[in-house]
């Protein structure tokens, strides 16, 4: 006995409209018969489209031994709503297809039983093969995974390499939002080589297929599995449709790898001032479906792995990826892209980022960003640095300079932040564009007494002013991380006072001290 499902994966049926009833895909024939045909078996009744035999179909869906329908012939049919819903509440396949010879179905149907009885039904699955990639060529990959889910019956959905969903819809960046179900079967996946994964989350039950080639990963296709599903002819379906998909995917990779150099030298000359006017920007970003007629705020991401890191070495797609769903999330479009270590992010405004709360939301942002990415990767150490927005998004190089700035500099302040925006680093901000000669001049003759002491001293004093500056010139606090008596700091804070010549009572002394340690830790 044949079931639907697999005579629409043979040739002629393999070109066939699913009209509707498809969730009788399961039905079971054993003849294809005509109206006149005796009708004592499960049969698949073929009706011309040229007669008016068709005009019988509701007592033809009611008959006990027709298990589905084929309309054949060259003829466009429209039938009724009534009809159409009567297969859907029935449960009886109901097909079109071109083919205006009704002894070629029939014989194609004989031939499928007898193979099948024989055992050598492989042979009509591996011929499917040939059949998805010119259905690929022809349709695209759209067009192929419409027609695999509506065969099987259920909606695919595909998977990037990072176990992200996939948005085929012809943009050439996927929508990226991880599944609560996939993400905890995530690491389980990545460390094995199975091509079918069965997934289990309570009573739902899913299939995961891996679509891989050589040593490339493209993805994987992720469908939920349905009670009475006929398992193992919509495993093979998939498995002689993956060679197709996975050519439509290499395809695709190259045009993204044309298209991704063209982009990134395009956010390279934004970043280093290289675009020629504001309209040639505006004009270049649309190729890509950027906005860049709306204001934009810059962060910039640092990372680094820490003793606790395990992963070997840090994946930035995948990070940009969980990036993209955080600030999708929050109803913003932005550009995420790898440059010289760093990950830059370019997040365009939406109306309810605007005026005075700008700078508070995208703070708020980031910090979102940083704990949901702190938790995500353990073992790596994140830092966002955000410059400041300016009037027009040609000086999207001057916000990029200042986020790398509040990154390098804000590392120095009193109180380490991992998220810091460039008016917020204090005076490291002023010193950033003063030329190290003058910096390092300034902080020998200020702190050089207590350094040339501490070379033979184990960096006794240095440590003393500041552990004392880091602590807001707290008495009570810095002897205790120095491990000493208050009034021995006291008697310590008058040696330096007197060796550096000035008094921290007074404030002049105080910032003048506070700069020197601040400008010897940047140059160090």
């Amino acid at each position: 006995m044949l079931i639907f499902q697999e005579i629409i994966s043979s040739t002629p049926f393999d070109n066939a409209e699913i009209l509707a009833g498809w969730k009788g895909k399961d039905r079971y024939i054993l003849q294809a018969a005509a109206p006149t045909d005796l009708l004592e078996e499960p049969s698949l009744l073929l009706l011309s489209k040229s007669g008016d035999a068709h005009l019988l179909l509701a007592d033809y869906l009611e008959h006990p031994n027709i298990q589905g329908i084929l309309l054949y012939g060259a003829e466009n049919i429209h039938l009724s709503p009534t009809i159409l819903q009567m297969a859907e509440i029935i449960g009886k396949p109901l097909l079109d297809v071109s083919v205006s010879n009704p002894y070629s179905l029939q014989k194609a149907i004989t031939d499928l039983q007898q193979l099948k009885s024989m055992g050598l039904f492989h042979l009509v699955w591996e011929r499917t093969t040939n059949y998805w990639l010119q259905l690929g060529q022809r349709s695209g990959l759209n067009g192929l995974l419409a027609r695999l889910g509506s065969i099987i019956g259920e909606g695919i959905q595909m998977l990037n390499e990072h176990f992200y969903i996939r948005n085929w819809n012809g943009d050439a960046d996927p929508e990226e939002q991880r599944k609560d179900l996939q993400a905890s079967y995530y690491q389980q996946v990545k460390s094995r080589s199975d091509v079918l994964f069965m997934l289990n989350n309570g009573a739902d039950e899913y299939l995961l297929m891996r679509l891989q080639s050589g040593e490339i990963l493209y993805g994987f296709m992720f469908i939920q599995v349905r009670p009475g599903m006929m398992l193992d002819v919509t495993i093979e379906q998939l498995t002689h449709a993956i060679p197709a998909i996975i050519s439509m995917l290499k395809s695709e990779k190259a045009v993204l790898r044309a298209h991704q150099s063209y982009k990134e030298q395009f956010l390279t000359n934004l970043l280093y001032n290289n675009i020629e006017s504001e309209q040639t920007l505006i004009n270049l970003g649309g190729q890509w479906g950027w906005d860049f007629t709306k204001p934009t705020q810059l962060m910039v991401l640092r990372m680094d792995v820490t003793t606790n890191f395990t992963g070997g070495t840090i994946d930035q797609n995948e990070i940009i990826s969980h990036i993209r769903s955080i600030v999708q999330a929050n109803f913003l479009n932005l550009i995420a892209f790898p440059i010289q270590g760093f990950i830059v992010l370019i997040i365009f405004d939406s109306p309810a980022v605007t005026g005075i709360n700008r700078k508070e939301f995208m703070v708020s942002l980031a910090g979102k960003i940083h704990h949901s990415l702190a938790h995500s990767f353990p073992g790596i150490d994140f830092q966002i640095g955000l410059g400041r927005q300016h009037p027009s998004n040609m000086e999207c190089f001057r916000s990029f300079y200042e986020a790398k700035v509040a990154l390098e500099l804000g590392k120095y302040e009193t109180k380490h932040r991992a998220v810091l925006h460039f008016e917020d680093i204090g005076i490291a901000r002023l010193l950033a564009n003063i030329h190290n000669d003058i910096l390092h001049d300034y902080y020998q003759e200020t702190l050089g007494k207590l350094i040339g002491m501490d070379q033979e001293n184990d960096d006794f004093y240095l440590e003393t002013i500041e552990t004392f500056f880091t602590n807001n010139a707290d008495i009570n606090t810095t002897s205790e991380q120095l491990y000493i008596h208050p009034n021995t700091l006291r008697k310590r804070i008058k040696k330096i006072e007197s060796l550096l010549n000035v008094d921290f009572n007074l404030l002049d002394d105080l910032v003048k001290i506070d700069v020197a340690l601040k400008i010897m830790k940047m140059l160090k």
